[in-house]
């Protein structure tokens, strides 16, 4: 019955999230999926986190008045933040015996989301400069890669906030401290990919820098980076990866 409940919940906010461009269709339905999953498992405890983290990444730039920023998320989009949590549900589903190690696990990697999301959106509203994660040099803020002081504590910020949401899963005192640490690691194990690993294009036309593999209507050089890997892969590696490390030191 809870699925069944959770598959409508789910279904009717992804469908609102649709209808107000927050979603693509393909994003939609992966949120319910997603959203389905976590409801059947873990009830309404387990879904606020998730929704606030949805919320907070759609609507944070409006907030902070940075409404043109705003962008329909894709069903890749959706998955590089929500598979990791949605895996750890089908663990507590699987092995209920294990079924605290795994909303820990359901608790860190949506802190990372959150930390990298608020990060992102505080870095490039409230702070002119960023640096390179591993260079040092100075670098526009929101650049992949590229952090800078007000970005990391609205990180801190959004991991802290998760890790409070999480509590009812994951008890109080020392686990909402570890979970907000390791969304902060993998907040910066995210940059630090986006400045190795994440690819990045120059256009000959144009001569714009970013993440576009075509500009001007034509195939865009790789300059740095692996050519396949974009946000979406590094945001899914960081949360995949701090899922991973906070399930293998539990046990």
């Amino acid at each position: 019955m809870s699925w069944l409940l959770g598959l409508g919940l789910a279904g009717l906010i992804a469908l609102v999230a649709w209808r107000t461009r927050l979603l693509t269709a393909g994003g939609a339905l992966t949120a319910t999926l997603v959203g389905a999953s976590v409801f059947g498992v873990g009830g309404v405890g387990a879904s606020i986190p998730l929704l606030a983290f949805f919320l907070s990444g759609s609507l944070l730039p409006r907030a902070l008045g940075r409404p043109h920023k705003t962008e329909q998320r894709t069903a890749v989009q959706v998955l590089a933040n929500g598979l990791a949590p949605m895996l750890c549900c089908w663990g507590v589903a699987l092995y209920p015996e294990q079924e605290s190690v795994f909303w820990l696990g359901y608790a860190a990697s949506l802190a990372t989301a959150a930390a990298d999301t608020w990060a992102t959106e505080f870095g490039v509203r409230f702070s002119d400069t960023a640096w390179m994660v591993t260079t040092g040099r100075r670098a526009p803020a929101g650049e992949s890669g590229a952090i800078s002081t007000q970005g990391t504590l609205g990180g801190m910020m959004g991991a802290l906030i998760i890790a409070a949401l999480c509590t009812p899963l994951t008890g109080y005192g020392v686990q909402t401290w570890m979970i907000t640490g390791l969304g902060v690691w993998g907040m910066l194990l995210d940059s630090l990919l986006g400045a190795t690993l994440q690819a990045r294009f120059h256009c000959a036309a144009c001569g714009a820098t970013g993440e576009k593999r075509v500009c001007c209507g034509a195939p865009a050089q790789l300059t740095r980076g692996v050519s396949w890997i974009n946000n979406s892969t590094v945001n899914l590696i960081s949360t995949l990866a701090t899922m991973g490390t906070l399930l293998i030191a539990w046990r």
